[in-house]
């Protein structure tokens, strides 16, 4: 048996007996929106859980449209012009619309970057920045979480009258979905802000990817619902990054029926657990910060509670990513220690995004036996992350070896593992 998988823009095979292949568990296609911007414009005629925007929106009001960045497949330069059409139909002028792309702690997007993601005409239309996440200046005080960490937002969003989200429904480690009030908190806050929120996570034990909810969400609704958030659009994607469903109106109620679309549509219902299961990282391809989502979308096809092995197939094109440090705590076994310590602000222990994500990480390492195949990452970068590595030429002996420690052993394959969600 061939299968074959998606590696960055590229394709990848391998082989594998047949009377060991489980199968590929991906979801059925899911068919495209004939009309992309009429299943947009539906949503925003009727919003779940609040008022429409018309009702909302009062002229010479500012206007703050939060977007993702070019980590996400959200078609925001498709939705933008319909949505400022909107809003200049409401009385807003093109100069109070403000375009901000929620970094979280991502690196800054080039000007080209911005470009390019909000499309040219809203560009030259509306203006277009990058949140703020690590200079004061650009940052204001909205209040302190129960351990007394200040919550930091960007200037310019908290600047605003009104604060829409924009952004798309895939699966996520932690907040069970992506979408929602996550475009505004951790999305536009300050890096400490970031770092505590991830912090929380790493606290997390479990894989809660795809779940409908989960503590950290419901930890992070709380303070958006203080910051304030008016107003959402979600999309659900197919795996060629078609518009299917859209959602719109409030952040909890809209979002949790986009979650509930989403489930129905991206969803694989997994009949038969393996021994040996092998991601695509696609379409987080960006680097190894962003590509582990497949392994946490992976894991729930592996037999038992522990053990099995898991194989990342991804090109991570940048490398580990932005927070080098993160290898090394992935590596570490007393992660929770050092998450709370960071918690409590102790000084001088690092990165504390490093130690969040590294440390949820290697929840999953101590959990099963992690394999990465890849170009961009190093077997060096690797070891420290307690993963076994193989460059690309190597995939099919990365099969085989995983293969012969399951004697009898059975294989399943993700195409899109960040973008999968599977069940039982």
């Amino acid at each position: 048996m061939k299968v074959t998988l998606p590696y960055g823009k590229e394709r990848v095979s391998f082989a594998v007996e047949d009377a060991s292949f489980a199968g590929m568990y991906d979801p059925q296609p899911a068919q495209a929106a004939q009309n992309p911007l009429a299943e947009l414009e539906y949503a925003l005629d009727h919003p779940i859980g609040t008022q429409p925007l018309e009702e909302m929106v009062k002229p010479g009001q500012t206007i703050c449209v939060i977007v993702d960045d070019i980590s996400r497949p959200t078609p925001v330069s498709t939705m933008l012009p319909c949505l400022v059409a909107r809003l200049n139909a409401c009385g807003i002028a093109d100069r109070d619309v403000r375009i901000v792309v929620a970094l979280g702690s991502h690196r800054y997007m080039t000007q080209a970057e911005l470009r390019q993601r909000v499309g040219e005409d809203i560009y030259t239309r509306c203006q277009v920045m990058n949140s703020e996440f690590r200079e004061p200046e650009g940052l204001v005080s909205v209040g302190h979480t129960p351990e007394g960490v200040e919550i930091l937002v960007s200037k310019c969003v908290m600047e605003s009258d009104i604060r829409i989200g924009v952004g798309n429904l895939a699966p996520h480690p932690v907040m069970g979905w992506g979408g929602g009030g996550k475009i505004l908190y951790p999305g536009v806050t300050g890096e400490h802000t970031v770092a505590y929120f991830h912090l929380k996570g790493g606290l997390v034990e479990e894989n809660l990817f795809g779940h409908s909810t989960t503590p950290v969400r419901e930890m992070m609704e709380n303070w958006v619902d203080s910051i304030g958030l008016h107003f959402i659009i979600n999309t659900v994607l197919n795996d060629r990054f078609d518009i299917c469903r859209v959602v719109a109106g409030h952040y909890i109620h809209a979002h949790r029926e986009g979650v509930r679309l989403a489930q129905r549509l991206l969803g694989y219902r997994v009949t038969e657990k393996v021994d040996v299961v092998v991601a695509g990282s696609h379409p987080a391809d960006q680097d190894f910060w962003q590509s582990p989502k497949a392994m946490y979308a992976a894991e729930p096809a592996l037999k038992g509670e522990r053990d099995g092995t898991m194989i990342l197939v991804s090109p991570n094109y940048e490398g580990i990513g932005p927070h080098p440090e993160y290898p090394d705590v992935m590596g570490r076994d007393d992660g929770d220690d050092l998450v709370r310590a960071c918690i409590g602000g102790e000084e001088g222990l690092g990165d504390p995004l490093a130690i969040a994500v590294g440390n949820s990480m290697s929840k999953m390492r101590r959990r099963r036996r992690l394999v990465v195949v890849s170009d961009g990452v190093t077997r060096e970068e690797m070891a420290l992350c307690g993963c076994i590595h193989y460059p690309l030429a190597q995939l099919q002996q990365a099969i085989n070896d995983a293969m012969a420690r399951y004697p009898g052993g059975r294989l399943a394959a993700i195409s899109n593992g960040a973008d999968t969600f599977l069940y039982e």
